[in-house]
């Protein structure tokens, strides 16, 4: 019995030894020395928000937002069948990882009192919910990205409303916080750290919220504060202000689609039938900058540009096939399209340009919302985006150069372009030129077209018969987020592409 007990005590001891042994310095051994494991400057997590959610962004506007606001054609595409899996992969719910990253942000900037940082991640989060809400309407807001903070895992939907007046509140504040007594903004890699640029971006991007919402809110006082107090609500004053993330020519950093298979290129995507068409009736010099000349025609002495309608089932055939077809300009050619030619720093991620803004202000002052001269703003706004692209071509394009991209004077005084006529037919220009100004700016153009119905879109007869105004919710809501989900469709209609967001009241 005692050599039993002996054994045993034997065993325990070799037991405890072992498992000393095993746990002794367990958390030393399995600590990373070269990571940190609280960071507690926002600057190291800031680049990768804005890199993350900005890949995101270039690469749904160009696999579905130019094809739905009908800038390119695409088969696969614009037949608009489109699924609830789409959602993560092209219609930025990815942007609710990216918004948790954010909060990590804000969560640190509010410790440590860090005012700018506090204004920053409040100016990406209005971008990113406002894109999130133009998309599907009812969403995740008020209580969303609060799993870590306050144990929410299954986030209510808020109505467009309310989502669209925290965005404004949001913006306003921000406007309060972002101050050049307050700090550096160090990661900064949308405007290496200027905080004036920040400003100057929430004060534009409210007043592209409350034009947005202006059919649902009279949104004259909000605008005539910011637009009259330049002083304390700075906004865009030419485009080296405009939010435009700027890529590099480095691996890994250059712009999203430089890396792409060259098929998805040539033979996937195609500039469409409405824009070539309507560039071409203004002699819009945009033109040799959105779309490529046909191959069959490139390099002789009358090339032609010919766009593809959207919604047909034999596009490869049309118009005598791929040879007498425009693709996508050269700014957008990825690197196997012409190494030599192909730029991985030429197009950039637009968020909001000065053009946009520009036409904004036209708009409104043309409605009354503001005062000032309508047809200066409209004016400025064209040439602006004239100069952009002019100031993009890089310089060993043979064609088109700066010089051919900036329009003749008369450009300005054709009756599709001066400003006259109605009150009517003036907004039904600022329209269109400001869809002209949103090429491949995101979802933007889709959204400015279900608010105007400027240009005139026309579902193709391989399509469903008309043109979507909402993304359906991705399927992981459905299950995941059942009730909540349940509670958005009931008040807001069926979780389907016809559906029209609250702002949407044309």
């Amino acid at each position: 019995m005692k050599k039993v007990i002996n054994k045993s005590i034997f065993v325990l001891l070799v037991f405890q030894l072992v498992s000393t042994s095993c746990t002794d310095g367990f958390e030393e051994i399995n600590t990373n020395p070269n990571q940190t494991e609280v960071v507690t400057n926002p600057g190291l997590l800031l680049p990768g928000v804005i890199r993350s959610s900005m890949d995101d962004y270039f690469t749904g506007s160009w696999r579905r937002g130019n094809v739905v606001a009908d800038y390119m054609a695409n088969q696969f595409v614009s037949a608009f069948d489109w699924t609830p899996s789409d959602a993560t992969e092209y219609f930025l719910w990815s942007f609710y990882d990216r918004l948790r990253d954010l909060q990590g942000v804000a969560d640190i900037a509010e410790t440590q009192g860090l005012k700018n940082f506090q204004g920053v991640a409040l100016v990406l989060k209005s971008f990113l919910f406002q894109n999130l809400t133009d998309i599907y309407g009812d969403i995740p807001y008020s209580e969303a990205v609060k799993a870590k903070s306050e144990g929410i895992n299954y986030p209510k939907y808020d109505t467009q409303e309310e989502v669209y007046n925290g965005i404004l509140s949001d913006l306003e504040l921000a406007n309060t916080l972002l101050s050049t007594s307050n700090g550096a903004i160090t990661g900064d890699i949308l405007f290496n750290g200027d905080v004036t640029k920040w400003k100057k971006f929430a004060n534009s991007l409210r007043l592209r919220c409350l034009l947005r919402i202006s059919d649902r809110k009279d949104p004259s006082a909000a605008m005539q504060q910011i637009v009259g107090d330049p002083v304390t609500y700075p906004i865009f004053e030419d485009n080296d202000d405009q939010a435009a993330l700027q890529y590099l020519n480095q691996l890994g950093n250059e712009y999203p689609r430089f890396r792409s298979a060259v098929g998805q290129y040539v033979t996937s995507t195609h500039a469409s039938k409405t824009m070539v068409d309507l560039l071409t009736a203004m002699d819009d010099p945009r033109l040799y900058v959105f779309a490529l000349p046909t191959a069959s025609t490139a390099g002789s002495a009358n090339p032609e540009y010919v766009g593809v309608p959207n919604g047909i089932s034999n596009e490869s055939q049309y118009n005598g096939g791929e040879a007498n077809q425009s693709i996508a300009g050269l700014l957008w050619a990825p690197y196997d399209y012409d190494p030599e030619l192909a730029s991985p720093t030429a197009a950039q991620s637009l968020l909001m340009t000065y053009a946009e803004l520009q036409l904004i202000l036209a708009e409104a002052a043309e409605r009354g919302f503001i005062t000032g001269d309508a047809e200066a703003y409209y004016t400025r706004g064209i040439q602006a985006h004239f100069d952009y692209y002019a100031s993009r071509i890089p310089d060993n394009f043979t064609f088109p150069t700066a010089a051919d991209v900036q329009p003749d004077p008369s450009y300005f005084t054709q009756a599709d372009v001066v400003y006259s006529g109605t009150q009517e037919e003036k907004l039904e220009k600022i329209a269109l030129q400001k869809w002209l100004a949103l090429f491949n700016n995101g979802y933007e153009g889709w959204f400015e077209w279900r608010r105007t119905g400027i240009p005139n879109i026309v579902p193709g007869p391989a399509s469903l018969g008309f043109v979507p105004v909402r993304h359906l919710y991705p399927l992981t809501e459905q299950g995941l987020n059942k009730a909540n989900y349940d509670a958005a469709v009931a008040r807001q209609g069926s979780d389907n592409t016809q559906t029209k967001v609250w702002w949407d009241v044309d």
